[in-house]
């Protein structure tokens, strides 16, 4: 495009002093303030459009979460979810013994004490640590356990509209249940936990696996896996902890009397990898629903704003026409882009149970309309999506983060080096970006006013 190809590898040593010279990594080159521009460095700020795109393919396995439950929304519809899971065991039960009983002296007569199990019960513990909801208060919600009627897979990538049959609930699985909001926190790391007691075909059978040599074959084979859902009426989406829940089956060994009291055996809800959330959405009188078209299908909903939240497959699609016209603008052909940063204002209206989306990251958009997340296409640097600057130097796949100002209500990224990489032709055909949450396990939302997409850019032009 310009005579910049011939230096790109001294562009690169000089970014890299750049990057490591700064406090920070993400302050490249100048500071993204107009007034302080100094001679021979311009400013220019481009604005990007976008419209609503639908994509009906979002990955949802590998998930750390399970998102249960129903929420309705004005905007996007009711989007409803389902986790399903295979269990994993590491260990077995503990063997039975038996013992010799003296059943007389004289003469000398010794029987055989046979001990023998006793299941008590099946606890299904959930740990859960998010709520998405717009009913306050928070009501009655309903888990439903079932069974996975198909295998699943680990080291697959299941995409969240794949349909896995799960078996009819069974009497005793269904089990009311309220998040108790006050063990809600903004803290990530805290969670808080609701037990639930199987029926008693579920402690049983799930014993006897426990019980057998093969059982890591029978969990893959024969008891498929877990499914978590909820109830018809339920108003809200519960996110619970796949590496913080278990299920544990409680037993004892009986002899004449109790031989071993308060024993158990855990199954995992998360060691297998085999897992993802099953997500649908029902735009029935929905603001999205008057207008929005098939899979990748640009709409507009006339309200002036663009729409983000993975869970019901709607985000904004940024068309990058202006930029590649700025870079082909009659005297532009030898700028050096010293600083590029995007900006996106957003309405940032955040509850603890409404939470609107802290972090994304814009993905480009392959040949037919796919979004290149990483595992579903090429992982190559320069065509899966927009990197941090240290992501193009290291060659690793390092996402620019755009993190949201909640005092200013905007997010923000520095993208200096995919800019030059633009520039220089080293990533080709871009024309869209899309952009996605940097955390796709949860139903949050944020709502984008389509004129507040820019680019803001620092250049140096010999011209």
């Amino acid at each position: 495009m310009n005579l910049l190809d011939k230096n790109w590898s001294g562009l690169l040593i000089f970014t890299a002093l750049a990057i490591f010279s700064c406090e920070d990594p993400s302050e490249v080159g100048l500071g993204l303030d107009p007034d302080g521009v100094n001679s021979g460095v311009y400013y220019e700020e481009i604005p990007l459009s976008a419209q609503n795109v639908f994509i009906d393919s979002l990955r949802t396995s590998g998930s750390s979460r399970f998102l249960v439950g129903s929420t309705v929304d004005p905007v996007f519809g009711t989007t409803s979810s389902m986790g399903l899971t295979r269990l994993s065991i590491s260990s077995g039960v503990q063997s039975l013994p038996y013992r010799l009983d003296t059943v007389s002296t004289d003469p000398l007569v010794v029987d055989t004490i046979r001990a023998s199990y006793v299941v008590d019960s099946a606890v299904l513990r959930l740990a859960y640590d998010y709520v998405n909801t717009n009913e306050k208060p928070v009501l009655d919600q309903t888990i439903r356990v079932q069974e996975v009627d198909d295998q699943l897979f680990s080291g697959v990538y299941y995409l969240h509209n794949f349909e896995t049959p799960v078996l009819p609930v069974e009497e005793g699985n269904e089990f009311p249940f309220i998040p108790r909001l006050d063990s809600l926190h903004w803290v990530p790391s805290s969670f808080d936990t609701v037990k639930f007691y199987l029926n008693d075909s579920w402690k049983d059978r799930l014993f006897d696996i426990a019980r057998q040599p093969n059982r890591s074959a029978i969990l893959r084979d024969e008891f498929k896996g877990l499914a978590l859902s909820g109830g018809v009426d339920n108003k809200a989406i519960v996110g619970f902890l796949a590496s913080q829940s278990e299920l544990k089956i409680h037993y004892h060994i009986m002899a004449d009397t109790t031989y071993a009291d308060s024993l158990s055996v855990s199954y995992s809800l998360s060691a297998a990898s085999a897992k993802y959330n099953k997500i649908s959405t029902d735009r029935t009188g929905s603001v999205i629903g008057n207008v929005i078209g098939e899979n990748l299908q640009n709409f507009d909903t006339g309200d002036g704003y663009v729409y983000l939240q993975a869970a019901s497959g709607i985000y904004p699609k940024i068309d990058m026409q202006p930029f590649l016209d700025f870079l082909d603008r009659p005297g532009n052909e030898l700028i050096q882009i010293n600083n590029l940063e995007f900006e996106i204002s957003a309405v940032y209206q955040d509850t603890i149970l409404n939470q609107s989306i802290s972090s994304a990251r814009m993905m480009f958009i392959g040949e037919q309309g796919q979004i290149n997340i990483a595992g579903l296409q090429s992982q190559g640097v320069y065509n899966t999506g927009v990197l941090s600057d240290v992501g193009y130097l290291s060659a690793a796949q390092q996402f620019m983060e755009m993190s949201i100002d909640t005092t200013a209500t905007k997010m923000t990224g520095v993208a200096t080096l995919f800019g030059q990489s633009v520039e220089n032709e080293y990533i080709k055909d871009l024309e869209y970006l899309v952009l996605m949450p940097s955390n796709l396990s949860n139903a949050n939302r944020t709502v984008i006013p389509a004129d507040s997409i820019k680019m803001k850019i620092f250049f140096s032009n010999p011209n």
